[in-house]
């Protein structure tokens, strides 16, 4: 492996120069990576179980897995320092989305190893993150339950391409980075907003009823985990006595209110928050093909389709009143936003 470079690398796989920043950055900052290590055999099946992959991924994902740690290949090289950026950007609440740890999908041409790849990177990593999770005293339930987004991001990608394989990798480089947890119903993670300090970033996971108050119990435990374990970072946001929650979604549209009962979980979750100045009035441009960045989000979310047109959306199977709301919205021609709201949670003292 000594003798490889990233531009070889980049050469025997076949990745063209749109490569070149994430390869270029990872020969760098790890020239001579410690070897990752990813799990095999009866330890693998354990750690899959762990962190929510369904059984039926097994065999392609460890066959998949030998291939990216074969000694020698260019797959190997790649791994070793994905992984070794991913252990060095443990807590950084700078962590670039797609960055080093992370990195961009593969090509398609190169099958299973390159559409397993990521979740390699991820699965090997995982005594390193959970090294971090003990040091800084995060209960094995939270730390379990945060890592099982992986699986969770597994089967949207069997969902959306009906294939194995997982994307969205920078979104996983945030559990896996130290900086999200998972506390009842809701995600937090770590967030530095440049115009309101520092305090909470809220996220919604897809599994199940956006409850009220199984809602309300994961503010209150995020209000006791975050100010105990990371108050260096939060300063003065947690020794005033109260945390920004922030949120950026489809779910605080206020468009959804013409299509929703205003008791329905969603109404009553986007009510907790207060959309930032001309958030409400904001919505993105439409593409050539007619469609927002928030519309194909809404659409991925809710329908766990991925469309191109108009036209695509229309041929949608609508049966719920949400499904029906977004088909409806977008036939009209109109599109959907993902504005950004924030409440303050109190602190215990």
């Amino acid at each position: 492996m000594t003798d490889l470079t990233a531009a070889a690398v980049r050469d025997r796989l076949g990745l063209d120069g749109t490569y070149a920043a994430w390869t270029d950055a990872l020969e760098a900052a790890h020239p001579a990576p410690p070897p990752a290590a990813p799990p095999r055999g009866a330890e693998l099946t354990a750690l899959l179980r762990a962190v929510g992959v369904p059984e039926r991924e097994d065999a392609e994902l460890a066959a998949a897995l030998a291939e990216l740690a074969a000694d020698g290949s260019p797959y190997r090289w790649l791994l070793d320092r994905a992984v070794a950026a991913l252990a060095a950007g443990l807590g950084s609440v700078g962590v670039d989305r797609g960055g080093p740890g992370s990195g961009p999908t593969l090509p398609a041409a190169l099958g299973a190893a390159g559409r397993w790849f990521h979740a390699g990177v991820f699965l090997a990593a995982v005594p390193e993150v959970r090294a971090y999770h003990a040091r800084h005293d995060v209960p094995d339930d939270v730390s379990w339950a945060t890592l099982a987004d992986l699986g969770n991001k597994v089967g949207v990608h069997r969902r959306l391409h009906d294939v194995g394989g997982m994307g969205k990798q920078w979104w996983i480089s945030l559990p896996y980075s130290g900086i999200l947890y998972r506390l009842g119903r809701l995600q937090f993670n770590l967030d530095r907003d440049p115009d309101a300090g520092r305090g909470l970033e809220v996220h919604i996971p897809e599994d199940g009823p956006l409850d009220p108050q199984a809602c309300e119990e994961s503010y209150g435990r995020a209000a006791e985990f975050f100010p105990r374990r990371f108050r260096t970072f939060l300063g003065a946001a947690a020794a005033g006595g109260e945390l920004r929650l922030n949120c950026a979604s489809w779910l605080l549209d206020p468009q959804l209110g013409a299509y929703l009962p205003d008791g329905s979980n969603i109404m009553r979750f986007q009510r907790r928050f207060t959309l930032d100045p001309g958030e409400a009035a904001h919505v993105p441009e439409p593409d050539e093909h007619g469609l927002t960045v928030s519309d194909r989000g809404i659409v991925e979310f809710v329908f766990r389709r991925l469309v191109r047109t108009p036209a695509d959306v229309a041929a949608l199977p609508a049966r719920t009143t949400l499904e029906r709301a977004v088909v409806a919205h977008l036939a009209a021609g109109r599109h959907w936003g993902a504005p950004r709201g924030s409440f303050r949670l109190p602190v215990p003292g």
